[in-house]
């Protein structure tokens, strides 16, 4: 098996195609802000935007939760949380990295995150 792409399920396709094109800078590779469907280059994996009402008519839906976050890796996490207005990265010695959180439009929970330098 390979991991080709994460699938996102939103409700507002426009808010969350231009909060992930516009606000994280992400580059789209398939697909516009009219939906139903985007894809976004992410490295060797994609992130894919679908709408719920589509995606309901070929499985059954729950509520939308925090089941699962988008992690992505940055290179200053503290400059990208400056960036995007984010509250303060958290240190995270025992993971080896520091971490900051933002919410989509559709409340899908992302993580960004950065090594901690190594002491010499």
């Amino acid at each position: 098996m390979k991991l080709t792409h994460v699938r996102l399920l939103v409700s507002d396709f426009g808010a969350a195609f231009r909060f992930y094109r516009d606000t994280l800078g992400l580059a789209c590779t398939y697909g516009d802000e009219s939906g139903p469907y985007a894809d976004f280059d992410t490295g060797d994996a994609s992130l894919a935007l679908f709408t719920r009402k589509h995606q309901a008519e070929t499985a059954q839906l729950r509520e939308p939760g925090d089941g699962a976050l988008v992690v992505l890796q940055v290179d200053d996490v503290d400059e990208t949380a400056d960036r995007l207005r984010l509250a303060a990265p958290v240190s995270r010695p025992d993971w080896g990295i520091r971490v900051a959180y933002v919410r989509d439009p559709s409340g899908n929970l992302v993580e960004f995150y950065s090594a901690i330098p190594m002491e010499e």
